[in-house]
């Protein structure tokens, strides 16, 4: 359908006097209003809509200020204004005319209105008049429109599926408008008003109709609170039956649309399967929307980040000949160290060595052992090894500490209350190392902390396909084959406060105390969902539900229940060994009407009981 206005009936509808009767009949199609401005000083932007399409209004303030150009100026500025393609320009009843516009009004056959009002309710007359008179209306017979954190969210497909959304949705607190009936109406350039065009039985009362052959009274049963008579359109969702053939979004990048009323609505397209909890992720379809309205667009931040790491895994990789190395800076930042000399090299220095020293022997002048390791570890220097230098001569002192600096040492880190004398720093800053400050007094506590951190970073780790999570304290891998709901499980689990450490593949490793900690093997925080792309969960559901790493107790695996089995028998007593070590592991079948989320906090809960010692 498609709707107009014209000049004529605006004139009439506002009771506008015609100045100058140009082409009253010439049809508007866009309900937008343009007030001039930088044209007065002869900046024309002769491509834009508003000096094509929209009705132009001139007041006082814009008037007057013509009114102090020379005729020179005013006759430029004027005649370069009429001649662009606005169907009607409209005066304010107190603007001051000048004669320059009558003439070129005549030229040009333009149409001059004048106003009997201010230039304020001049506009907001005509705002509601266009609003009225170009909305367009169609209705969509099987499309229903909810408000989901303030976002208008319009659903169809999969009948049975929706419904039962629907109903979780306005439990947990959104707002229906529609189920069926949808009337949507174009209200402006690219805004779309969705609201029930079916008279109610009763009035106020709103309805989910199709349901085991009878209807549903949201009213009665979620409260008035649960409806509203008509929301702004903002994104479509699309459910369908899962496919396994079927290729679905992953990252989000590639936009999709559907057309209602001659305007274009963001499309998701969201499988149903089994274990994936809809209400959820419609959820976060319409946060994400909220975040990408905001300037945030996660998927090309995703990609952006990713050719990053890419690129520095590359650099890496030709710098140091692939191996396992940990850059400077990485430790500068977990233990806050001031950074006295040498910042310059901090992201292109690595440390390839767990090894901490405290440098006594070279000090003596004994450097074969140093001489026999290829990769040096950190240097620590506390004021016992400034004591220790001050006995030795001068001579002895110096040639010691330069001997000491030839060596490739990645850094020298120095104790809180080293007090290094000035002939240290200046053989320091000569040799080009970077010297930096610990928070920390005593050398064996900077030591012990260094030693851990080392260690976890150099030793083994394996890279595992799953989504790691924190659930009471537990860290909780969850695994099972491609698309049997893994993120969907967990999203949900973040939703009900629980705590993402690593989506898709989780990077494991023991740490000192013997235990497996995992991590994300990349970028962390992001997550993957079929059908909506990459999600960023920290922005979405702030710091709370994110860690960086966690000790792994416990693996559940995922998988499709099949029918045949009425009765599942317990698996309490499986393992599944992690980097030598076994780590308890259950499984739990996914089904249709078994809540994956739910499920996995009573695996967690009965396994803390079992360490309590309940049976």
């Amino acid at each position: 359908m498609y709707t107009y206005t014209t000049v004529r009936e605006i004139a009439d509808s506002l009771n506008l006097e015609i100045l100058n009767e140009g082409n009253l009949d010439l049809k508007i199609d866009i309900p937008n209003i343009y007030q001039i401005g930088y044209e007065l000083v002869g900046f024309l932007d002769k491509d834009s809509d508003e000096l094509n399409r929209y009705i132009n209004i001139c007041s006082l303030k814009e008037s007057r200020f013509m009114a102090t150009f020379s005729k020179e100026r005013k006759e430029k500025v004027i005649s370069e204004y009429m001649a662009l393609g606005f169907p009607a320009l409209i005066f304010s009843k107190d603007a001051i005319i000048a004669e320059e516009f009558y003439y070129y009004a005549k030229k040009y056959n333009k149409n001059i209105l004048l106003s009997n009002e201010k230039a304020s309710v001049t506009v907001r007359k005509l705002k509601f008049f266009l609003s009225r008179a170009l909305s367009v209306e169609e209705e969509y017979e099987d499309y229903s429109l909810m408000e989901i954190h303030g976002v208008g969210v319009l659903m169809t497909g999969y009948s049975n599926a929706r419904k039962g959304v629907m109903i979780e949705l306005l439990e947990r607190g959104h707002r229906m408008i529609t189920d069926k009936n949808l009337i949507i109406r174009r209200v402006g350039e690219n805004d779309l008003l969705g609201y029930n065009g079916k008279k109610k039985v009763k009035l106020g009362h709103f309805y989910l109709e199709d349901i085991e052959n009878g209807s549903v009274d949201v009213t009665d049963h979620f409260g008035v609170k649960s409806t509203r008579i008509e929301k702004k359109i903002n994104i479509l969702i699309v459910l369908e039956e899962w496919k396994e053939k079927e290729f679905y979004d992953r990252l989000g990048l590639d936009t999709q649309y559907e057309t209602f009323v001659g305007e274009k609505i963001q499309k998701f397209v969201i499988p149903v399967r089994k274990g994936r909890n809809l209400a959820v992720i419609i959820e976060t379809a319409a946060l994400s929307f909220r975040l990408k309205r905001m300037g945030h667009n996660t998927p090309l931040e995703f990609l952006n980040k990713s050719q990053e790491i890419i690129q520095k895994k590359k650099k890496e990789r030709e710098e140091n000949m692939n191996t396992n190395s940990l850059a400077v800076t990485k430790l500068i930042n977990e233990f806050d160290l001031e950074v006295k000399y040498g910042r310059d090299k901090v992201t292109s220095t690595y440390i390839k060595s767990s090894n901490v020293y405290r440098p006594s022997l070279s000090l003596i002048g004994f450097f074969d052992l140093i001489e026999e390791v290829s990769n040096i570890g950190i240097q620590i220097f506390s004021k016992i090894e400034f004591n220790f230098l001050e006995k030795l001569c001068p001579t002895e002192r110096i040639n010691n500490l330069k001997k000491f600096l030839s060596f490739d040492i990645p850094i020298i880190v120095l104790t809180e209350d080293a007090n290094a004398p000035d002939y240290f720093f200046e053989l320091v800053q000569k040799s080009g190392h970077i010297l930096a400050i610990a928070p920390y007094k005593k050398s064996s506590q900077i030591i012990a902390n260094f030693n851990n951190y080392l260690d976890s970073f150099f030793s083994e780790t394996i890279s595992v396909h799953g989504v790691l999570v924190e659930l009471f304290g537990f860290g909780v891998l969850l695994t099972g084959k491609s698309g049997i709901g893994k993120s969907e499980t967990a999203l949900e689990l973040i939703h009900r406060g629980h705590r993402l450490i690593a989506d898709d593949m989780v990077k494991f490793y023991r740490d000192t105390q013997g235990d497996i900690v995992g991590k994300s093997a990349e970028l962390p925080f992001f997550m993957e969902i079929r059908g909506l792309g990459i999600i960023d969960i920290k922005t979405l559901y702030g710091m709370s539900s994110v860690r960086l790493s966690k000790r792994l107790d416990m693996i559940i695996e995922l998988k499709a229940l099949d029918n045949s089995d009425y009765m599942s028998a317990p698996t309490t007593h499986l393992y599944e060994d992690v980097l030598g070590k076994p780590i308890k592991k259950r499984i739990l079948e996914i089904s249709s009407g078994r809540n994956a989320a739910a499920m996995v906090e009573v695996m967690v809960m009965d396994y803390m009981s079992g360490l309590l010692g309940q049976k």
